[in-house]
């Protein structure tokens, strides 16, 4: 009875601290995990979670990774999901949310949403179909291959890479809406519903084509909607991501006011950079030959 009370004035605190408008920080919830995952929130160390430690509920900030055949389902407080087997990792570098009314969570409305991952490798599939105001919102990915973002859309893309040759190999898979990719040389790839975009070689110039949906990641998307219908209900109860939401600060001052800020601040000295010379050798360096032997002495 003493942890229902605490709970619910945890609950109630967090409602009465968060006031509509706000920019927070968002949560996540881990609702499933196959395999060993590790998890790491910011200034953490890692956990390692198994099928019986689910489900946590963290801040939005986190680094995952996952070994093969392993993998971990999550669910956000902006109404994304991400689902992601190994092996390899991703981590949410950036994620804030305007904080809205609960009743308008609950239909569905989503306030301006910003969330950058750094996906390295593995398996990641993202949804955001529920995230109904993402003309107000931005959802990126950063990858060693390029950046892609998206808009109202379920996709995946798949990342390998071979450490001895250096070659990358990737798809990109969109199941509903469409993706854009922009590769490291800038230019742009649309990826549509039922299509996907396969590409190998060096990061920076990886050969790219255009195909079908493939086998593979239709049961990769299989596991996916058996996960999603079976957390639905967990993941519409926005209450559990309240005690992991954070106000962020707003930086009174806007940009423009620290340019004219910077023009008027004339005294200050500019900070220039040179290289400078190698220095001499400390310690003359004396290599020793052998003499050659009688058959080397005959080629002189």
């Amino acid at each position: 009875m003493i942890h229902l009370i605490l709970a619910f004035a945890t609950w109630l605190f967090c409602i009465s601290s968060l006031t509509a408008g706000e920019l927070v920080r968002g949560g996540l919830i881990l609702h499933e995990v196959n395999g060993q995952v590790g998890l790491k929130e910011l200034g953490k160390d890692v956990t390692r979670l198994n099928t019986g430690d689910v489900p946590v509920t963290t801040m939005g900030l986190i680094e995952c990774e996952a070994s093969d055949g392993s993998s971990a389902f999550f669910t956000a407080s902006n109404r994304s999901v991400i689902y992601f087997e190994g092996s390899g990792s991703f981590a949410v570098e950036r994620f804030e949310q305007v904080m809205t009314e609960l009743a308008e969570w609950n239909a569905e409305s989503v306030e301006q949403s910003q969330t950058i991952l750094n996906f390295r490798g593995g398996d990641l599939i993202v949804d955001t179909r529920k995230m109904r105001k993402m003309k107000s919102s931005q959802f990126l990915v950063e990858t060693p291959l390029g950046r892609l973002s998206t808009k109202l859309a379920l996709w995946q893309m798949r990342i390998s890479f071979d450490p001895s040759s250096q070659i990358y190999d990737f798809t990109i898979t969109c199941t509903e809406g469409r993706v854009r990719f922009t590769d490291l040389q800038g230019q742009q790839y649309t990826v549509h519903m039922g299509y996907r975009l396969a590409g190998a070689g060096y990061r920076l110039r990886p050969s790219i084509e255009v195909g079908k949906n493939t086998e593979r990641s239709q049961g990769q998307m299989q596991r996916y909607q058996d996960l999603s219908n079976k957390h639905s209900d967990a993941a519409d109860d926005f209450t559990q991501y309240l005690a992991y939401l954070l106000v962020i600060e707003r930086n009174i001052r806007s940009n423009s006011e620290r340019a004219v800020t910077g023009r008027l601040n004339t005294a200050r000295r500019p900070i220039v950079i040179e290289y400078a010379k190698e220095p001499e050798s400390v310690t003359p360096f004396r290599g020793e030959l052998k003499p050659p032997s009688a058959d080397q002495a005959d080629l002189f």
